[in-house]
Parts: C-alpha cells; structure tokens; sequence
C-alpha cells in the first residue's frame, strides 16, 4: 500500500481575506498616528496590503510596529471639543491640529476643512458621538480613511466621485457614533451661474 504523507496544518500557510487586509490597514495608520512611519513609507507599505496574499506576507508588513489599538490618546497637538445639545462647526481659515477629539452628545459637527492649514500631512480624527453626525468636507486632493470608524445604527460614507486612494492630507478617522452618520464631501460647488454669451 502507498503510504499518504500528511503535511502538519501548522506547515500550510491560509490565504488572508478583505477583513485581514483591513486590519492590517489600520496598524499603519496607527503607526502613521504614532508618528514611527511618515507618509511615504505609509503609502508604500498600503499598496503592498493590497497585493498581500499570505498570512506571512502582512506580517512582513507591520511586524515592526504597535498592535491594534494603539493609537495615540494624548499629545500636545491633541485638541478635544466636548459638548452636548446643538450644533459645532468649524470653517474658513483655521489650523487642523494631527489629532482631533470630538465627544459629542446629540449634537452634530460640521468640519470644513477646504480652506485649512494643516499641522501636518496626516489628521487624526477620533469620534466619540451618540446621537449625532459629523459633515466633514475636504480639500481637492486629501484621502480619507473610515475604515476604523464603529458605526451603530447609521452610516460611513465618502460621498466623493473618484476620491483620491493616496493624497494629502491624509485624514483618518477613527472611534465610535450611536444612532448618526459620518459624511466626508468634497469642496461646495459654486451656484453661480454664468450668463450666455452676448448678454450683459
């Protein structure tokens, strides 16, 4: 009789799924958070998840860098704003701190940031809203990223046609909304409309 060789199951590496990509996504954003990848290593190292096929082949890519959860908690270029009841908004020329808290309880937040200056090519926003959304518009050219973004009874959604995959800045938003929906836009379009030629 021949004799069936068994190969041990510890031997055969398992094909990574969407989720395991998206896992390994949100490490480096972390990373980029924390500040031990720039940008640039953080775009290389993204293109290379999504060509990842093995187990192994992520974990070259974040072997080096903090587990999930890791993201940053406190920092001098940290701002909170807390409130509840009524609305937030946030427009025109302001600076965008890297990282933004916003605890917000049945209230919405509307942040322009079109017309922004950046401290610098990477924004953290953490959410922490029940019963409230954030309207968030951006810049032509900025990349968002709402894959870390818990959402109960609601929705995520980057209404943006062709939005960027990689641009800056590069905003990441992570945490938590209860009963509310997170909205990313594209600059408001001009309703001015233009008179026909030949006429004054």
């Amino acid at each position: 009789m021949t004799e069936i060789n068994h190969v041990p199951a510890e031997a055969i590496e398992m094909r990574i799924s969407d989720a395991d990509r998206n896992g390994t996504l949100r490490r480096l954003h972390n990373a980029v958070a924390l500040g031990l990848i720039d940008i640039d290593e953080f775009e290389e190292r993204s293109a290379m998840v999504s060509r990842a096929r093995l187990r192994s082949d992520l974990d070259t890519l974040v072997g080096d860098l903090p587990g999930p959860g890791a993201i940053v908690t406190s920092a001098a270029d940290r701002v909170e704003l807390r409130g509840v009841l009524g609305s937030l908004k946030r427009q025109g020329e302001w600076v965008v701190p890297s990282r933004l808290a916003l605890h917000r309880r049945m209230g919405s937040v509307e942040l322009d940031l079109t017309r922004a200056r950046f401290a610098g090519p990477i924004v953290v926003i953490e959410l922490d809203m029940k019963f409230g959304g954030l309207d968030l518009r951006l810049p032509d050219g900025a990349s968002a990223s709402i894959d870390d973004v818990e959402v109960n009874v609601g929705s995520a959604h980057d209404h943006r046609r062709d939005a960027p995959a990689e641009g800056r800045p590069h905003v990441i938003l992570t945490g938590k909304v209860v009963c509310g929906s997170v909205d990313v836009r594209g600059p408001r379009k001009s309703w001015r409309l233009r008179r026909p030629f030949g006429h004054t």
